[in-house]
């Protein structure tokens, strides 16, 4: 039995402590399971994670655009604005991703989100710079 600082400490199954993987199928039902327009918020957020989380951008918009229309709480909220500015840059939509960036800032006062959207809306700058046409 393993010892941790000098007391005993039993071990659960491994089946026990392992996490239930997620899946897009357990969140969609997640989604049409829900009964409040809370708890199905949070759902849409989930799934928004999910396919942000495995480089699926365009899939991931929807469902924060559904989640943030549906009425997540403030902390929520700000993450899901912040995260939709990400994905909506990544995916070709920089302005659109200014005017997010700005409206999650308006949401939290979290250092460690401000400090995200700081870089975030630094990039998404860059960017647009980038692409403006050079007058000779």
């Amino acid at each position: 039995m393993p010892v941790w600082l000098g007391q005993e400490v039993q071990t659960l199954p491994r089946q026990v402590t392992r996490k239930p993987r997620r899946n897009r199928g357990r969140l969609q039902d997640a989604i049409a399971a829900a009964r409040t327009p809370q708890a199905k918020a949070l759902a849409h957020f989930q799934l928004a994670l999910f396919h942000d989380n495995n480089a699926r951008e365009r899939d991931a918009i929807p469902h924060y655009e559904a989640a943030l229309r549906l009425g997540l709480d403030s902390p929520r909220r700000a993450e899901a604005l912040a995260w939709l500015a990400s994905s909506l840059y990544k995916t070709g939509r920089p302005r659109t991703a200014l005017s997010k960036i700005a409206e999650s800032r308006s949401h939290t006062r979290d250092p460690g989100l401000r400090t995200f959207l700081d870089g975030l809306e630094r990039r998404v700058r860059r960017a647009l710079l980038r692409a403006r046409p050079v007058r000779v």
